[in-house]
């Protein structure tokens, strides 16, 4: 994996070609994102008294009835303390975005600094709408699929 001066890491998955996006633009994404501790309550086993350790969801499971690509404005983030509207999107997206050709595919590791931080996330204020713990890095694979306006 790559590192970037901020702490973002990422493996290029496979090439794009085109343009890549700019502050502001809205783009489209896939993505898979994996789960640490403590990201649901229902993600907790009572027997053994702790959290499941891994936790997936993806724009591809059509058993979601959210399923599809799903849109971010570059630069623009949920305020502390306020609810999620749709096209938020964290900093370390936008780092890994705004680098990617139309069509690109890479493996995020996101640190918490460019994610949801030291408070971490309920599941109102985060873009996947899952609790985020505190100082929780976030796992993901993206692809770029379209840049709009």
């Amino acid at each position: 994996m790559k590192e970037n001066k901020s702490g973002l890491k990422w493996e290029l998955l496979s090439e794009g070609s085109g343009d890549k996006p700019k502050v502001g633009q809205t783009v489209s994404i896939h993505y898979d994102i994996w789960f640490g501790k403590g990201t649901t309550t229902s993600n907790f086993n009572y027997e053994k008294g702790e959290y499941v350790d891994i936790m997936h969801d993806s724009t591809r499971d059509e058993r979601d009835p959210f399923h599809g690509p799903m849109d971010f404005k570059i630069g623009e983030h949920t305020p502390l303390d306020d609810t999620y509207k749709k096209g938020h999107s964290i900093p370390g997206l936008d780092e890994a975005l705004l680098d990617m050709e139309l069509g690109e595919k890479r493996r995020l590791h996101i640190p918490s600094k460019l994610a949801y931080g030291k408070l971490g996330g309920s599941s109102f204020h985060t873009f996947h709408g899952y609790r985020t713990p505190p100082d929780c890095p976030l796992e993901m694979e993206i692809e770029l699929v379209n840049i709009g306006d």
